[in-house]
């Protein structure tokens, strides 16, 4: 895989807990957000699973000016005639229950669509989609499963210390 720059021609997906640590949408962090995602001519793709996760938070405010503003996007969920995305979405929500202790049922459904998401973009044209997440277990079950499918090659995945430096600031960002 090339640089983990991340430029327009990249499909960004983006996990809720991101949108938790920039805070609100008065707050440094997201502003930085917003003119990282500018200044690199990004849109942001959100899970529609990721605003209804921010919605119980009461938080949603946040993804909702960011589409509002034209540096976000909200996106469906993967198709489920897609059989290698469920099989994807399959194997990260096995391997997170497993990895948790969690019953399978209880792994939230956020983080299982980032798999099956990240194949369908690819297969749509993208050359190389990116997820930024702060969750190790997530980020280590979702490389697993496009590695099972071929696509680790196209599919980059950026932890908290690929997004955020020492200060709390966002550093991809």
């Amino acid at each position: 895989m090339g640089s983990n720059e991340l430029g327009p021609e990249d499909a960004i997906l983006i996990d809720t807990n991101l949108f938790v640590a920039v805070g609100g949408v008065n707050h440094p962090k997201f502003q930085k957000l917003r003119e990282f995602a500018e200044r690199g001519q990004l849109t942001l793709l959100v899970p529609q699973r990721v605003k209804q996760e921010l919605s119980t938070m009461h938080i949603a405010d946040r993804v909702e000016r960011a589409v509002d503003e034209g540096w976000a996007e909200l996106i469906d969920p993967p198709s489920p005639t897609d059989p290698d995305a469920v099989a994807a979405m399959d194997f990260v929500r096995r391997e997170i229950a497993r990895q948790t202790g969690k019953e399978e049922h209880r792994v939230e459904k956020a983080d299982t669509v980032f798999a099956g998401m990240a194949i369908e973009l690819l297969r749509e044209g993208n050359p190389r989609v990116a997820i930024l997440t702060d969750d190790r277990i997530a980020a280590a079950a979702i490389e697993r499963a496009v590695e099972q499918h071929g696509y680790d090659e196209s599919v980059l995945v950026l932890r908290r210390d690929g997004i955020v430096d020492g200060d709390g600031d966002v550093r991809v960002i």
